[in-house]
């Protein structure tokens, strides 16, 4: 099975001018490998986001071997999981790992499909990823990272209870916050989610 090396992990950021070079970027790159969930508070949450999947895609470097996935990421939009979307494929070029994206404005019978039919990357917004997981079209008994970014924009008061409710069923994986706001939604979900996170903050 194909694992991407370090060398072509560097090709891929290189070939897409992609850089890695802040300060913030090298904290989260690094600690995606050490472990233990984090908060980010940040104006370069992009920035961010990119060397967080780096740092995954260094890790995990193979796809799956079942349709469970590893990496689950919740974003406020559409066009938001498009862009994600966009960073990802760049990012683990020749890796061979499989990404879906969920979220409202398609076709949910084609998403749940999707899903069953396997992704090592799920990418999608609050509303349907809940939907998914609550009607029994997710499977997350493999998950190793589960990153919301920028929560409080798509995290309403309503919602936090959802996600809490959907993490309490994780195994135990890495959770990361990364967002450009410490507002009061993010506050409360990174109590009720994070357990001794670190945290990294450059404005």
């Amino acid at each position: 099975m194909l694992k991407i090396k370090f060398e072509q992990l560097i090709e891929n950021l290189t070939i897409n001018q992609i850089s890695l070079e802040t300060e913030i970027q090298n904290a989260c790159f690094s600690k995606v490998k050490s472990g233990g969930d984090t908060l980010v508070l940040t104006e370069r949450v992009e920035d961010v986001l990119i060397s967080v999947l780096a740092g995954m895609v260094e890790v995990l470097q193979t796809p799956a071997d079942d349709d469970a996935p590893r990496i689950l990421i919740v974003a406020p939009t559409k066009e938001i999981c498009l862009w994600i979307e966009s960073m990802w494929l760049k990012i683990s070029k020749r890796t061979l790992m499989i990404h879906t994206l969920v979220f409202e404005h398609r076709d949910k019978v084609k998403q749940r499909i999707a899903l069953f039919n396997g992704a090592d990357i799920v990418i999608g917004t609050p509303k349907r990823l809940n939907e998914m997981y609550f009607q029994n079209g997710l499977n997350v008994n493999k998950l190793k990272y589960f990153i919301i970014f920028e929560g409080e924009k798509c995290i309403k008061e309503s919602s936090i209870i959802h996600i809490s409710r959907m993490t309490e069923s994780f195994p135990k994986c890495q959770k990361w916050i990364i967002d450009s706001v410490d507002g009061k939604n993010t506050s409360k979900l990174s109590d009720s989610i994070l357990e001794n996170p670190a945290e990294i903050r450059n404005y």
